[in-house]
């Protein structure tokens, strides 16, 4: 599918502004030092790198995938200083090796959690439907470096062969689907169910959200739990059994759901219990006009008046954004192909952590854009946006030539 044209130019005005001081308005030093207390992990003593530059810089690092951390580092120092004043000085890189192991990830995930949140607002082409916020679930994985300890913690990729290529790190992410904005996540091994950690997110889903899901998500304490939170429109698989209850009148129906014994034999559920679901089925049509797979969606949302079946199966395709979401931080962050740079369990997430806090400061200055103009944030450029940035910032702070 061909990439959105750049069709508004007041993105280019605001992007054009975006250098280091810009980033600090989303992540104010205020803010990164009480995190980094509230965290433990502040400077106890004065060192020539303070624990709030080096958080600048892993978020920095998303932007020049392809620049030594050294060389990062000298690109922020300049500003540092007019803004600050702070005597900071280019350290060699066991110094900053090691100033980021005395940081590990936690300040970076206590940042994303106090941050970053869905930016689309009601009257944002693309965000809401029927005054529901629409976000989507899925996971991901990123290659790491070949390392012992990143094999030990995160695992390697297996075929029918045994295991292959490089150890990675699996996450599972909420994303708001009218901005790309994405708002919890939860990481773990390659193994790891994304499901599983979907359970885990630190996340609570907001009663005005819609969630959207594939078909691999679906079983019934999740279901329950998350109807009780929010809008629900989940793909399920042909092998649930979903008996008529009642048709409705726009084609739907409604049925139940009910717990497997393997959740209440592990004491996730009751016997007996059950949910009213709403059930929507339809066939694809594909483009030479043949007869394409069966969908099955289940929805929480029970009134075919408030919510008809035909706008929830036009609805769902709005799932797919997530992969472009993640296409932005896997192809044009981290400069597709390559693999994240840490060389230790901790460094990887705390890198994986400043690539979405770089991409929530491209996508809020891009909703922004897009809020002025009054046009659908889908219609904007991602590519364009980074290319921007880097040139705004290099422009700031031309790397040298040592």
């Amino acid at each position: 599918m061909p990439r959105s044209p750049m069709i508004n130019t007041s993105m280019t005005a605001l992007l054009t502004q975006l250098n280091l001081g810009a980033i600090m308005q989303v992540y104010p030093r205020s803010l990164l030092e009480a995190v980094l207390d509230d965290t433990g992990t502040n400077s106890l003593r004065r060192r020539l790198n303070p624990a709030y530059v080096i958080m600048y810089l892993v978020i920095m690092l998303a932007f020049y995938a392809r620049l030594s951390v050294r060389e990062n580092l000298r690109l922020i120092l300049d500003q540092l200083r007019e803004v600050f004043g702070a005597a900071v000085v280019i350290a060699v890189g066991s110094a900053i090796t090691k100033a980021r192991q005395r940081l590990a990830s936690q300040p970076f995930q206590e940042l994303f959690r106090r941050v970053v949140r869905p930016v689309g607002e009601p009257g944002l082409p693309g965000c809401f439907w029927r005054g529901w916020r629409l976000v989507s679930v899925d996971g991901s994985v990123v290659d790491v470096q070949s390392t012992p300890e990143n094999i030990a913690r995160f695992g390697l990729h297996r075929n029918q062969h045994g295991t292959v290529g490089r150890p990675a790190i699996k996450f599972t992410a909420l994303m708001e689907s009218g901005t790309h904005v994405i708002f919890g996540v939860c990481s773990g091994g390659v193994h790891e169910d994304e499901r599983v950690l979907f359970d885990r997110m630190p996340v609570q889903l907001e009663p005005d959200m819609l969630l959207l899901s594939d078909r691999n998500f679906f079983d019934y304490e999740r279901w329950r739990r998350c109807s009780q939170q929010c809008g629900l429109l989940w793909r399920v698989k042909k092998s649930l059994r979903l008996k008529v209850v009642r048709e409705l009148a726009d084609g739907s129906y409604l049925s139940v759901v009910r717990p497997s014994e393997k959740l209440v034999g592990q004491g996730r559920c009751r016997r007996g219990e059950e949910q009213v679901v709403r059930v929507i089925e339809y066939q694809l049509q594909l483009a030479d006009g043949s007869l394409g797979e069966v969908v099955r969606l289940l929805a929480n949302l029970l009134d075919p008046a408030a919510a008809p079946a035909a706008e929830l199966a036009a609805l769902y395709p709005e799932r797919y954004d997530q992969e472009g979401g993640f296409d932005e931080i896997k192809t044009h962050l981290l400069d597709g192909g390559r693999v994240l740079r840490g060389q230790l369990p901790d460094l990887v997430e705390q890198e994986l952590y400043g690539f979405l806090l770089a991409h929530f400061v491209v996508r809020k200055v891009m909703a922004e854009a897009a809020r002025e103009a009054a046009i659908d944030p889908g219609t904007l450029s991602y590519v364009h946006a980074v290319r921007v940035i880097k040139r705004r910032l290099k422009k700031a702070f031309p790397p040298s030539e040592a």
